[in-house]
């Protein structure tokens, strides 16, 4: 999503275990939604079938959902050129986008996307007929390597692991074995 101050939130539904992929999907979202990635916020999903099947092991998180990511983007990003085109009153075909922004250039209008947020947040979500994939050529972040969304934190201790979490009346268990072999 979008906020009103320009902000994109992008959910990481797939778990981080050390291969970069809370930072790899999110950036082909950004990439296709053409976002300035310093104002991206990623967020990790919790466990909930909403987000479809979270399963991260098998190294298939980019064959399986680059596609999906590709169109996600795509599709918030046209979203938010139709809200564009229609305060300025012209055909969407006439807008294009800029890193964070809806340009209409025959005119030099431009509107950053918090100011298009809420009214294209009102509009139906296009069928995926009506989406037009960037080139590879137009790619500013798919393949060109970035570090670790919260690399930082990881570095620091500051990241929140699993075995970290406390919830109200958390019990812990323990496996006991007992003192023989076979016993």
């Amino acid at each position: 999503g979008v906020d009103s101050e320009g902000t994109v939130y992008i959910v990481a539904h797939r778990s981080e275990m050390g291969t970069g992929i809370r930072t790899s999907l999110p950036l082909v979202v950004a990439d296709e939604l053409d976002a300035d990635w310093k104002r991206v916020k990623i967020e990790q999903a919790i466990g909930d079938w909403r987000y479809g099947e979270q399963d991260t092991d098998g190294s298939h998180s980019i064959r399986d959902f680059f596609g999906v990511m590709r169109e996600a983007g795509a599709t918030a990003r046209l979203m938010l050129v139709e809200a564009a085109a229609a305060r300025w009153n012209v055909a969407a075909s006439e807008c294009e986008t800029g890193p964070h922004e809806v340009i209409h250039r025959r005119t030099g209008r431009k509107l950053g996307y918090g100011a298009l947020a809420t009214a294209a947040s009102k509009l139906p979500v296009p069928h995926r007929e009506a989406l037009h994939l960037k080139s590879k050529s137009q790619w500013r972040y798919i393949g060109k390597g970035h570090p670790s969304y919260d690399l930082a934190a990881l570095c620091t201790g500051k990241a929140v692991y699993g075995m970290d979490v406390r919830v109200d009346g958390m019990v812990y268990a323990a496996v006991t074995h007992p003192p023989v072999v076979g016993g």
